[in-house]
């Protein structure tokens, strides 16, 4: 499986020919006769990029034609949005988005997307939770060692990174530095690939990111996870415990992945793209496969997904008011 993981990362934008069956099983499908496109906002080595090359590879074996994952990263996600917002009707090209950047699009103003009426809803994907990760270099090994630690340094101690974009880091950071009683310093990256770098080498002691982006690398003993945001502990990683289970409720997040269509993307399409997607996710060997990065595959009806959505910006809308943000809308 890590052999698979390795070969299928190292094919840049282009995804992989089949990995998990040697022979393509080509299934008919009203989708365009050409090539596909998934657009990503985020940088390669993080756990948007990996997940949707993952279900490329799949739907590539099954409809027997190329399917690219395109990456155009920026604001938190929201810059691909507005991408997909611009793209072709026909059925070419979807988005693969995380709830949290339609969060974001509250804390940015200059978010030129509506995830209410901009985007078509297809299907979820899977659901996650986000992970608090410390540096190795600090020596702490639980989390209340961590706000041990962070209270009694100085400022550099307070530094928490984050993947998103400068205002959604401030909200996050927020709602962090309320629930734990510090206040705590934001450090904005570009991609996960150079955070977990500087986690890894010392020179960030902690940090706030997707599971998806951070498991791996906890396993290799780059970073340690001390807690995630979700209902219940990782299947693939029982030993680290949730926000609630420590004292800290307020912490509590369940995100999730999810693709979605230009706007006025007509409906055979959807459901077309719905029926390909949730076959694909229902591929054992894919599921295990997503599940070793903390992505728990749940797919939905692109009417359940729309309800998603609603609640997800009021639960993030709730949050900002609650910390003092001023929401963009």
């Amino acid at each position: 499986m890590l052999d698979r993981r390795h070969a299928l990362l190292s094919l840049g934008t282009a995804c992989a020919w089949p990995l998990f069956k040697s022979t393509p099983v080509r299934a008919q499908s009203t989708l365009p006769n050409r090539d596909l496109d998934i657009l990503i906002g985020f940088l390669g080595g993080a756990g948007t990029d990996t997940s949707a090359r993952l279900i490329a590879a799949e739907l590539q074996r099954r409809l027997g034609r190329r399917v690219s994952v395109e990456v155009r990263p920026g604001e938190s996600g929201t810059t691909m949005a507005k991408l997909l917002k611009q793209s072709p009707r026909d059925g070419s090209v979807i988005g693969f988005i995380p709830s949290t950047t339609l969060a974001a699009r509250l804390a940015i103003k200059t978010a030129a997307f509506d995830p209410v009426n901009d985007l078509t809803p297809i299907s979820m994907a899977g659901t996650f939770s986000m992970g608090f990760a410390v540096s190795p270099k600090i020596g702490v090994s639980t989390f209340e060692e961590y706000l041990e630690w962070a209270k009694n340094g100085d400022s550099r101690h307070r530094r928490l990174g984050n993947t998103a974009s400068d205002a959604f880091i401030t909200v996050l950071d927020l709602i962090i530095g309320r629930a734990l009683g510090l206040t705590l310093e934001p450090v904005a990256y570009r991609g996960a690939s150079p955070m977990v770098k500087d986690l890894e080498d010392g020179r960030l002691p902690a940090a706030v990111a997707s599971v998806t982006s951070l498991l791996e690398h906890h396993r290799g003993g780059r970073l340690k996870l001390l807690l995630t945001s979700g209902t219940h502990r990782l299947r693939k990683a029982p030993d680290i415990p949730t926000a609630r289970e420590l004292g800290f409720p307020d912490l509590e997040m369940r995100e999730w992945f999810a693709f979605f269509g230009p706007p006025a993307m007509p409906a055979p399409l959807v459901d077309e793209w719905n029926r390909q997607l949730r076959s694909a996710l229902s591929n054992r060997d894919l599921t295990s496969e997503l599940a070793q990065f903390g992505l728990d595959v749940d797919t939905s009806t692109p009417q359940e997904l729309a309800s998603q959505v609603k609640l997800i910006l009021a639960a993030w809308s709730a949050r900002i008011r609650e910390v003092g943000f001023q929401p963009a809308n």
